[in-house]
Protein backbone atom coordinates (compact mmCIF):
# COMPACT_ATOMS: atom_id res chain seq x y z
CA UNK A 1 0.00 0.00 0.00
CA UNK A 2 1.19 3.27 -1.01
CA UNK A 3 2.16 5.88 2.28
CA UNK A 4 -0.60 8.52 2.24
CA UNK A 5 2.64 11.41 2.59
CA UNK A 6 3.46 9.76 -0.74
CA UNK A 7 0.60 10.30 -2.47
CA UNK A 8 0.25 14.27 -1.19
CA UNK A 9 3.81 14.84 -2.11
CA UNK A 10 2.60 13.61 -5.70
CA UNK A 11 1.01 16.57 -6.90
CA UNK A 12 3.01 19.19 -4.79
CA UNK A 13 6.15 17.80 -7.35
CA UNK A 14 3.68 18.05 -10.63
CA UNK A 15 2.83 21.72 -8.80
CA UNK A 16 6.27 23.00 -8.69
CA UNK A 17 7.43 21.63 -12.14
CA UNK A 18 4.34 23.06 -13.48
CA UNK A 19 4.74 27.08 -12.21
CA UNK A 20 8.01 26.81 -10.20
CA UNK A 21 8.43 28.94 -6.86
CA UNK A 22 10.47 31.89 -9.34
CA UNK A 23 6.73 32.71 -11.08
CA UNK A 24 6.80 36.86 -10.98
CA UNK A 25 3.94 39.22 -10.71
CA UNK A 26 4.41 41.88 -13.67
CA UNK A 27 2.22 45.07 -13.47
CA UNK A 28 1.74 47.51 -15.84
CA UNK A 29 -0.27 50.48 -15.88
CA UNK A 30 -1.36 51.98 -19.07
CA UNK A 31 -3.62 54.98 -20.02
CA UNK A 32 -5.13 54.67 -23.78
CA UNK A 33 -5.69 57.64 -25.70
CA UNK A 34 -5.24 60.14 -28.81
CA UNK A 35 -2.02 62.02 -29.86
CA UNK A 36 -0.98 63.43 -32.56
CA UNK A 37 2.16 61.83 -33.78
CA UNK A 38 4.86 62.39 -37.39
CA UNK A 39 6.92 59.00 -37.17
CA UNK A 40 6.73 59.23 -41.09
CA UNK A 41 7.35 63.21 -41.14
CA UNK A 42 3.39 62.96 -41.82
CA UNK A 43 1.43 64.51 -38.71
CA UNK A 44 -2.08 62.35 -37.79
CA UNK A 45 -3.89 61.26 -35.09
CA UNK A 46 -3.08 58.15 -33.51
CA UNK A 47 -3.73 56.05 -30.55
CA UNK A 48 -1.24 55.77 -28.34
CA UNK A 49 -0.55 54.01 -24.82
CA UNK A 50 1.38 55.86 -22.00
CA UNK A 51 2.58 58.02 -24.99
CA UNK A 52 3.92 55.65 -27.39
CA UNK A 53 2.78 53.47 -30.15
CA UNK A 54 3.71 50.76 -30.35
CA UNK A 55 2.62 50.04 -27.16
CA UNK A 56 5.25 49.28 -24.05
CA UNK A 57 6.66 45.65 -24.61
CA UNK A 58 5.78 43.48 -21.69
CA UNK A 59 8.49 41.37 -20.79
CA UNK A 60 8.57 38.66 -18.46
CA UNK A 61 9.15 34.77 -17.88
CA UNK A 62 7.28 31.15 -18.17
CA UNK A 63 4.43 31.23 -15.72
CA UNK A 64 4.20 34.45 -14.64
CA UNK A 65 1.22 36.43 -13.99
CA UNK A 66 0.64 39.38 -15.98
CA UNK A 67 -1.44 42.25 -14.36
CA UNK A 68 -2.11 45.01 -16.87
CA UNK A 69 -4.66 48.18 -15.93
CA UNK A 70 -5.99 50.11 -18.92
CA UNK A 71 -7.52 53.41 -18.74
CA UNK A 72 -9.61 54.59 -21.43
CA UNK A 73 -8.84 57.98 -22.78
CA UNK A 74 -10.02 58.16 -25.70
CA UNK A 75 -12.86 60.75 -25.82
CA UNK A 76 -15.56 58.74 -27.99
CA UNK A 77 -14.52 55.49 -28.38
CA UNK A 78 -14.42 52.13 -26.67
CA UNK A 79 -11.37 49.55 -26.65
CA UNK A 80 -10.79 46.49 -25.78
CA UNK A 81 -6.97 44.29 -25.66
CA UNK A 82 -6.49 40.98 -27.06
CA UNK A 83 -3.47 39.12 -26.29
CA UNK A 84 -2.60 36.76 -28.94
CA UNK A 85 -1.20 34.05 -28.68
CA UNK A 86 -1.94 34.02 -24.96
CA UNK A 87 -3.71 30.54 -24.33
CA UNK A 88 -5.80 31.98 -21.12
CA UNK A 89 -6.41 28.29 -19.32
CA UNK A 90 -8.44 29.21 -17.15
CA UNK A 91 -8.92 33.36 -17.87
CA UNK A 92 -10.79 33.53 -20.87
CA UNK A 93 -12.53 36.55 -19.86
CA UNK A 94 -9.53 38.43 -20.31
CA UNK A 95 -8.76 37.26 -23.66
CA UNK A 96 -9.88 40.64 -24.84
CA UNK A 97 -12.31 39.70 -27.61
CA UNK A 98 -14.80 42.50 -27.32
CA UNK A 99 -18.49 41.03 -27.49
CA UNK A 100 -17.57 37.86 -26.89
CA UNK A 101 -15.29 37.63 -23.86
CA UNK A 102 -15.85 40.55 -22.18
CA UNK A 103 -17.74 43.85 -22.72
CA UNK A 104 -15.73 46.79 -23.60
CA UNK A 105 -13.83 49.45 -21.83
CA UNK A 106 -15.76 52.80 -21.76
CA UNK A 107 -14.07 56.13 -22.46
CA UNK A 108 -13.05 57.33 -18.84
CA UNK A 109 -13.38 53.57 -17.18
CA UNK A 110 -10.43 51.32 -16.49
CA UNK A 111 -10.18 47.54 -16.67
CA UNK A 112 -7.85 45.48 -14.83
CA UNK A 113 -6.26 42.40 -17.30
CA UNK A 114 -4.93 39.34 -15.15
CA UNK A 115 -3.33 36.35 -16.84
CA UNK A 116 -0.09 33.81 -16.71
CA UNK A 117 1.86 33.31 -19.60
CA UNK A 118 2.77 29.48 -19.46
CA UNK A 119 4.75 29.17 -22.46
CA UNK A 120 7.73 30.93 -23.58
CA UNK A 121 8.21 33.32 -26.95
CA UNK A 122 7.31 36.05 -28.64
CA UNK A 123 3.47 37.22 -28.81
CA UNK A 124 1.43 40.03 -29.77
CA UNK A 125 -1.25 42.35 -28.38
CA UNK A 126 -3.09 44.33 -30.17
CA UNK A 127 -6.94 46.26 -29.98
CA UNK A 128 -9.94 44.26 -30.33
CA UNK A 129 -12.57 47.20 -31.26
CA UNK A 130 -13.13 48.56 -34.71
CA UNK A 131 -10.14 49.97 -37.01
CA UNK A 132 -8.11 50.61 -33.76
CA UNK A 133 -5.18 48.34 -34.17
CA UNK A 134 -4.46 50.56 -37.57
CA UNK A 135 -4.19 53.58 -35.31
CA UNK A 136 -1.64 52.51 -32.91
CA UNK A 137 -2.96 50.46 -30.40
CA UNK A 138 -0.55 47.29 -30.36
CA UNK A 139 2.79 46.22 -29.17
CA UNK A 140 4.95 43.19 -28.32
CA UNK A 141 5.17 40.36 -25.17
CA UNK A 142 8.16 38.97 -24.95
CA UNK A 143 7.86 35.68 -22.31
CA UNK A 144 11.38 34.07 -21.59
CA UNK A 145 12.56 30.80 -19.89
CA UNK A 146 12.40 30.50 -16.12
CA UNK A 147 16.09 31.41 -14.42
CA UNK A 148 18.38 28.92 -14.47
CA UNK A 149 16.76 27.17 -17.71
CA UNK A 150 18.33 27.99 -21.34
CA UNK A 151 17.19 27.07 -24.91
CA UNK A 152 18.02 24.30 -26.84
CA UNK A 153 20.45 26.58 -29.70
CA UNK A 154 22.56 29.66 -29.45
CA UNK A 155 22.45 32.71 -30.68
CA UNK A 156 24.34 36.44 -30.67
CA UNK A 157 21.26 38.18 -29.88
CA UNK A 158 17.78 38.67 -29.93
CA UNK A 159 16.16 41.57 -31.33
CA UNK A 160 12.66 42.41 -31.62
CA UNK A 161 10.91 43.86 -34.86
CA UNK A 162 7.32 45.12 -35.06
CA UNK A 163 5.85 46.51 -37.91
CA UNK A 164 2.26 47.54 -39.24
CA UNK A 165 0.34 48.93 -42.58
CA UNK A 166 0.60 52.74 -41.77
CA UNK A 167 -1.81 54.48 -43.80
CA UNK A 168 -2.04 58.66 -43.79
CA UNK A 169 -5.62 58.49 -43.38
CA UNK A 170 -7.18 58.21 -40.67
CA UNK A 171 -9.56 54.65 -40.12
CA UNK A 172 -12.45 57.17 -39.36
CA UNK A 173 -12.00 57.83 -43.21
CA UNK A 174 -11.09 54.29 -43.94
CA UNK A 175 -14.11 52.88 -42.66
CA UNK A 176 -16.74 55.47 -44.13
CA UNK A 177 -14.88 54.13 -47.74
CA UNK A 178 -15.18 50.31 -46.90
CA UNK A 179 -18.70 50.78 -45.59
CA UNK A 180 -20.29 52.49 -48.91
CA UNK A 181 -21.83 50.58 -51.93
CA UNK A 182 -19.62 49.69 -53.75
CA UNK A 183 -16.79 49.45 -51.18
CA UNK A 184 -14.05 52.06 -51.61
CA UNK A 185 -10.66 50.32 -51.53
CA UNK A 186 -8.14 51.90 -49.24
CA UNK A 187 -5.32 51.45 -51.11
CA UNK A 188 -1.61 50.35 -50.17
CA UNK A 189 -0.10 51.49 -46.88
CA UNK A 190 1.57 55.14 -47.69
CA UNK A 191 5.08 54.38 -45.95
CA UNK A 192 7.92 52.40 -47.40
CA UNK A 193 10.59 51.11 -45.11
CA UNK A 194 12.88 51.49 -47.83
CA UNK A 195 12.24 55.30 -48.04
CA UNK A 196 15.43 57.64 -46.41
CA UNK A 197 13.30 58.72 -43.85
CA UNK A 198 13.60 55.27 -42.63
CA UNK A 199 17.07 54.56 -43.21
CA UNK A 200 17.99 58.31 -41.78
CA UNK A 201 15.19 60.53 -39.42
CA UNK A 202 15.04 64.03 -40.84
CA UNK A 203 12.03 64.40 -38.78
CA UNK A 204 12.54 67.09 -35.59
CA UNK A 205 10.19 67.22 -32.48
CA UNK A 206 8.91 65.53 -30.12
CA UNK A 207 5.80 64.04 -31.80
CA UNK A 208 8.03 62.74 -34.89
CA UNK A 209 9.35 59.19 -32.78
CA UNK A 210 6.90 56.19 -31.90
Amino acid sequence: MVPVRFLLLIPLIALLNGYGVEARIRRYKWEVKNEFKSPDCYRKMVITINGRTPGPTIRAQQNDTIIVEVTNSLFTENIAIHWHGIRQIGTPWFDGSEGITQCPILPGTTFKYQFVVDRPGTYVYHAHYGMQRDSGLYGSIIVGLPDGESEPFAYDYDRNIILNDWYHNSTTEQAVGLSKVPFQWIGEPQVDISLPVFQVNKCFGDDCFM
